[in-house]
């Protein structure tokens, strides 16, 4: 199926749900109301109208409005004002964050105003792991969370780059300028577990996943918010709540459409355009590779001759009809911005149609998404879509079924990256490229009557028209993704319920390349053009019950929440790879093309984990709670001896502002601590020694792992420790959640080195300490609040830094102060934060002067020396919201500030000679010295002085 498929399956789709609804309900009545999603509703009952404020009249944009004992209800809309269909004689519950909750029992009144008076907070309810839901106040750790409807304000083509800047501690890094890259994202440094409706997907890129059919996205910080999810979520877990119907009672539909454009670079580095390539202030084009008679034309740097119009021989230079040779032309700038000609705008259009529907016999979701993205290097686009079918079937009073099913499809022809090497447009035309050529003039990619053989460019040895990059060196995507699960809730007593549930997760996806003729690469010298075929097959299956049991004693002054579950998972993973050599027939894209036999590899994983867990959470008189979980792990990963283990995790909260009288303007005051240990497997193969196979001058191989196994081997571990509090004052208007955390990992798995002589690299051992010590928090403000008026900001911050706290001793006992070899690029010492970059430095003297060699250049230092630490200082974000009437705006300030890096582009412009500061006087001077044979070091750098013609070094006092 190709992307004209993909979108014609969208349209198709999304019109036939139109259509059906239309041709159903043209009977019913169905009332569309004008807003940003466009709604039809379905009822038959009586409509009552309202408004929600406080005591001062100001409406209450977001307040509940629930009929009790059923799951119909709206939220009040900017105005507070609402509309809902009820039956005579029904009781509406109102509540609002920070607000007493107020109940209203109907009588023949259409129209209410409500006003709510400032008093306990609201008991928020959030999703914790398993999926289980719990009030705020009760849980011991720090989560934040993310409404759904925040993520579809402005679509971005994967939805985890939509987190960016809204929870404290979380870090969305997004390489914008690679097409279809997946976003890395990191929860307190680490990289925590991604979960969707309560269970884990590891190997999930939430491609699949649309952001129309995400209700909320809590984010589980810690280790002892997410010990149940075993080692998967030792590192927190992002949980994701799937669009399910309930609360829905009738039947609605949405249409949601949005339309993005990204221009794909936020800045793009300028190079000088005053000199043109070859090198020494020397260049005339011969065929451009080696041999052709040319100087300095190909595999050249950007130090070649000044464009000041001089005749050159060049790549488009007309040939002489009578000799037969290229005929000098002007020298001149011609594609001063050649980059920023060659991008394009990107685009990213989102269409959504989803019908909800629910009633007393359940509820169901149908939805489709259709998203299209455009990238800003040419030839790079995707297609996705994706159908999600869910619902909730009520049995009986004691019985539920829920089951759901996605099925996500993706297509992208093309993916290039923008890393360093001649498959990079961006390496090219940003660094080595130059400014002889106007890269618009080369869109037609081949040379006339050689097309798919032979590359029209102005260099034929290293680089690459960057138009045959996009085009000609595809790397189609095809992917088939289905995540489904069955659930069956069982209401045992009123005190006891129980669920079974089964979930599936499995894809299949191609990832190929078809690599044209000519095109070169440090893989392809031959530049004879490549077909590789790379397919994958995923499935895992993850089956697990969980029993839970709530009571309460003592006149109900304590109450217990008791759980007891256990998960089976098991995963399988499949691979196959196979390539051509060079091709036999121009633009033919199989394997059989291929004019060396085809050898193919392939590859098969496995893993089984089986694990159960408890959960008990106690509460006194609803203030005081403490709770505590505990889960086994059998892991099939590692060595037999140690392959089960137990992990426990404790925490507990006191709510102040319920236990002792506050002063007025602390509407709410909570502590909580918690306390983790989470244990940790290996990968598939990893602790075992296992062969691999291959050929070796066409004779089957077997080669025996270079690290050697260890069957003593234990299971890491993580010991996570958090101390925090809430707070919300004047009113909820004002509130901080602030967390202190240590995280405390090890002994872990680490391969101990020693002598190759022994026939084997290493062992694996348990050592090797580390501790992240951190704090973060979250600041929601209400600053102004009128009638037609909002604004509202949220500031969050964090603050941490990971130390290397131990290391194992080496083979002959001694302990190692330093991890890393002597000379290499990060190296940490122990008791120290971790990420040191060391790097070659100017030699100064004492007073801070450059100490110069007798050749005028300056001296480096003879090691490479500590420039610092690469892990940021702080990340903090800043939102604001300004909302009038039904007009609103946001802006979002989001940024990791200190650390060190190196700036590798600013680097190869300098070794490119294409750096701005690379134009100077004497640059031309040198320039002609090597052309007439001349002395070239003609540069007056800090150190030298010009006395009589001649060169003298005066030499700096460093002594």
């Amino acid at each position: 199926m190709n992307k004209r498929k993909t979108k014609l399956l969208g349209l198709l789709f999304s019109a036939g749900v139109v259509q059906l609804l239309t041709a159903n309900m043209l009977e019913d009545n169905i009332k569309a109301e004008a807003m940003a999603t466009i709604m039809a509703e379905v009822n038959w009952q009586q409509s009552i109208t309202g408004t929600v404020v406080d005591e001062e009249g100001i409406p209450l944009s977001g307040a509940s409005i629930l009929v009790k004992g059923t799951t119909n209800g709206v939220v009040a809309d900017f105005d507070g004002k609402f509309k809902i269909d009820v039956a005579p004689g029904s009781i509406l519950v109102i509540s609002y964050v920070g607000f007493e909750t107020k109940e209203i029992t109907l009588g023949v009144e259409k129209e209410l105003k409500i006003v709510l008076t400032a008093g306990n907070a609201l008991e928020e309810v959030v999703i914790t792991a398993l999926g289980i839901k719990k009030e705020k106040k009760r849980i011991g750790y720090a989560t934040q969370e993310v409404k759904g409807v925040t993520l579809q304000k402005a679509i971005t083509p994967n939805v985890l780059e939509s987190l960016s800047g809204k929870v404290a501690g979380l870090t969305v890094i997004s390489n914008g300028a690679d097409f279809f890259s997946d976003p890395s994202i990191f929860l307190r440094g680490e990289k925590p577990i991604l979960v969707v409706d309560g269970v884990p997907q590891p190997n999930t890129d939430f491609w699949n996943i649309s952001s129309d059919d995400i209700e909320s996205i809590n984010v589980l910080k810690g280790a002892a918010a997410s010990a149940l999810y075993g080692s998967l979520g030792k590192f927190g877990a992002l949980q994701i709540t799937m669009k399910s119907g309930k609360g829905i009672d009738g039947t609605r539909v949405s249409i949601n459409s949005s339309t993005t454009f990204q221009t794909g670079f936020l800045r793009i580095p300028k190079a000088q355009t005053q000199y043109g390539p070859g090198n020494t202030g020397r260049y005339e084009f011969g065929t451009g590779a080696a041999g052709g008679g040319g100087i300095n034309d190909f595999d050249y740097s950007i130090w070649g001759p000044k464009f000041d119009g001089r005749l050159i021989k060049q790549s488009d230079s007309p040939i002489d009809p009578v000799t037969g040779e290229r005929i000098p032309t002007p020298w001149i700038s011609r594609g001063p911005d050649n980059l920023g000609n060659f991008v394009e705008t990107g685009l990213v259009t989102s269409n959504n149609v989803t019908l909800q529907s629910g009633s007393e016999k359940g509820n169901y979701v149908i939805s489709n998404s259709y998203k299209h993205a455009k990238g800003s290097i040419p030839g790079q686009k995707l297609d996705i879509n994706t159908l999600r079918l869910t619902g909730t079937l009520n049995v009986s009073d004691a019985i539920s079924v829920d089951a759901s099913l996605q099925y996500n499809y993706q297509y992208s022809d093309n993916r290039i990256r923008g890393s360093y090497g001649p498959t990079s447009p961006i390496y090219l035309l940003s660094i080595w490229g130059g400014a002889n050529f106007d890269v618009r003039n080369l869109e037609h990619v081949w040379v006339p009557g050689k097309e798919g053989i032979k590359q029209d460019f102005v260099e034929n040895w290293r680089y690459n028209n960057p138009y045959a990059l996009a085009y000609n060196w595809k790397k189609p995507w095809t992917k088939n993704d289905i995540l489904t699960y069955a659930k069956v809730n069982f209401k045992i007593t009123d005190k006891i319920n129980a669920f079974v549930r089964s979930t599936l997760s499995t894809y299949s996806l191609t990832d190929n390349e078809e690599i044209s003729k000519d095109i070169y690469n440090y893989d392809i010298p031959d530049r004879g053009g490549r077909f590789r075929y790379n397919a994958y097959r995923y499935f895992e299956n993850n089956t697990d019950f969980l029993i839970t049991y709530n009571d309460s004693f003592f006149n109900k002054d304590v109450s217990l929440e008791a759980t007891l579950g256990g998960n089976q998972r098991y995963l399988n993973r499949q691979e196959e790879h196979a390539s051509t050599t060079q091709l036999i027939v121009p633009e033919v894209f199989t394997l059989q093309n291929s004019v060396d036999q085809v050898t193919p590899t392939s590859y098969k994983y496995s893993q089984g984990v089986y694990s159960a867990y408890a959960v008990m959470d106690f509460s006194y008189r609803n203030k005081i709670f403490f709770g505590m979980t505990g889960r086994v792990d059998k892991s099939s990963t590692l060595p037999e001896a140690n392959d089960t283990f137990f992990y426990p995790s404790v925490y507990s909260s006191i709510v102040l502002s319920d236990l002792i009288k506050l002063p007025s303007a602390i509407s709410y005051l909570k502590l909580r601590t918690a306390y983790a240990q989470v244990g940790g497997d290996l990968g598939i193969y990893e602790a075992t020694n296992s062969y691999s196979t291959g050929r070796y001058r066409n004779l089957p191989t077997a080669n025996f792992p270079s690290t050697l196994e260890n069957p003593d081997l234990r299971p890491s571990f993580t010991n996570s420790f958090e101390y925090g509090f809430e707070m919300k004052v004047l009113n909820s208007r004002l509130g901080i959640d602030f967390s202190y955390y240590e995280n405390q990992n090890g002994p872990q798995i680490f391969t101990q080195p020693f002598s190759a002589a022994s026939a084997y690299e290493g062992v694996l051992l348990n050592g090797r300490t580390t501790e992240r010590r951190g704090m973060d928090f979250s600041i929601t403000a209400i600053p102004v609040r009128t009638k037609n008026f909002n604004w509202s900001a949220i500031i969050n911050f964090d603050k941490s830094k990971n130390y290397l706290t131990s290391l194992p001793p080496l083979p002959d006992g001694t302990i190692p102060e330093w991890e890393g070899d002597f000379g290499a690029n990060f190296r940490n010492k122990v008791g120290t934060p971790i990420g040191d970059y060391f790097y070659y430095v100017w030699e100064r003297s004492p007073d801070g002067q450059l100490i110069i060699y007798e050749n005028g250049l300056p001296k480096r230092t003879d090691f490479k020396v500590n420039t610092g630490n690469t892990q940021p200082d702080f990340i903090s974000s800043i939102n604001n919201s300004f909302s009038y009437k039904n007009l609103s705006m946001n802006f979002l300030f989001d940024g990791r500030f200190g650390g060190v890096t190196q700036d590798a582009y600013e680097r190869d412009l300098w070794r490119a000679g294409g750096h701005p500061d690379a134009i100077h006087p004497e640059r031309e001077l040198s320039n002609i010295a090597y052309v007439n044979g001349g002395d070239a070091k003609t540069m007056q750098i800090e150190g030298v002085r010009i006395v009589s013609g001649k060169l003298h070094m005066i030499l700096t006092e460093i002594f």
